[in-house]
């Protein structure tokens, strides 16, 4: 059966139906934003974006930038859906404080990302040994990844030929201030959870999770 199409009065309908909207919500609004958007509507702009955000599934356009600003993107449950983001203590007192206002440049030449599940409970540096000691991730490399991984899922497989599943836990290993740490990241309940904690900091890793790596160095015979 196909899907239904609506007619030219049930969008005028839908229209209408914006003058429902309760107060709460469009206080949220930039009043700035507001009146751009009446300004414009003698050109027709407002109304050609307004159908763009029809035709894209409600969603807001995705602007492609060649950097972002760490505060701008790593922030603690600000977001919803899939881009929502719980910042454990550690990632947000290692990370994103000192770094607030680092601009992290979005590379398209990172390379291709390898996987390795491991095959039982394993601490980080059995994992090393067992993926052929591969380089480590320095932070503004890592923090690129992760903003593709879960920002840009699209151009992610791209550019590093891997996409996040929510059925699974991540960990990378990575150089912050010289020091290697190691990172997680899953899905829990409805947002993404990244977390740090030093190297070795726990005598093993649950078996089936998923050590990412730079496709560099071939996984060593174990």
């Amino acid at each position: 059966m196909g899907k239904a199409v609506s007619s030219n009065g049930q969008f005028r309908n839908l229209i209408g139906n914006l003058n429902m909207i309760p107060e709460d919500i469009i206080n949220q609004i930039d009043g700035t934003f507001i009146q751009n958007a009446i300004d414009e509507c003698g050109s027709g702009k407002t109304q050609s974006e307004f159908v763009k955000w029809i035709n894209n599934g409600c969603r807001p356009n995705t602007i492609l930038t060649n950097s972002f600003i760490v505060r701008d993107i790593f922030r603690h449950r600000a977001e919803k859906g899939d881009r929502r983001l719980y910042l454990g203590d550690n990632f947000q007192n290692w990370v994103v404080k000192p770094n607030l206002e680092k601009v992290i440049p979005i590379s398209t030449d990172i390379g291709k990302l390898s996987e390795y599940c491991l095959p039982s409970n394993m601490n980080d540096s059995s994992i090393q040994t067992n993926t052929g000691n591969p380089d480590l991730m320095e932070l503004e490399v890592f923090l690129c990844v992760i903003y593709l991984l879960i920002f840009q899922p699209e151009l992610a497989k791209q550019v590093l030929g891997y996409s996040l599943q929510k059925n699974k836990w991540y960990l990378f290993h990575v150089m912050v201030n010289g020091k290697k740490v190691a990172f997680n990241v899953f899905w829990n309940d409805d947002e993404w959870d990244l977390d740090a904690c030093k190297f070795d900091t726990y005598d093993w890793w649950n078996q089936d999770c998923v050590f990412l790596f730079p496709a560099t160095k071939a996984i060593a015979e174990t």
